[in-house]
């Protein structure tokens, strides 16, 4: 950022014809600024929404993970129950068979 600083010489009637012209020509920039001060909590509730959005998404597949490992969980026990009723019903066979 450059900034150039010049040598204000005014007189008389001058100084406040300068002193106006300062403030108007500065108050957008004040106003600008308000705004943005006005403006920036609405904006820090809106970073912590999407932080806690992302935080709910990254819960909900941490969720999920679990519940899927749960399920393939239950549906290997359920094999494992199901070879094991069969094993048996073929053992009875063979022994009913001897």
């Amino acid at each position: 950022m450059i900034i150039f600083v010049t040598q204000i010489t005014k007189c008389g009637w001058e100084i406040p014809d300068f002193a106006f012209e300062t403030v108007d020509f500065a108050s957008p920039m004040i106003n600008s600024v308000l705004e943005i001060m006005d403006s920036a909590p609405d904006m820090i509730d809106c970073g912590f929404q999407m932080i806690n959005c992302e935080l709910e998404t990254v819960i909900s597949g941490v969720h999920m993970i679990i519940v899927k490992a749960s399920i393939t969980m239950s549906v290997l026990v359920a094999v494992f129950l199901r070879t094991e009723i069969i094993i048996d019903a073929i053992v009875a066979v063979f022994l009913r068979a001897i």
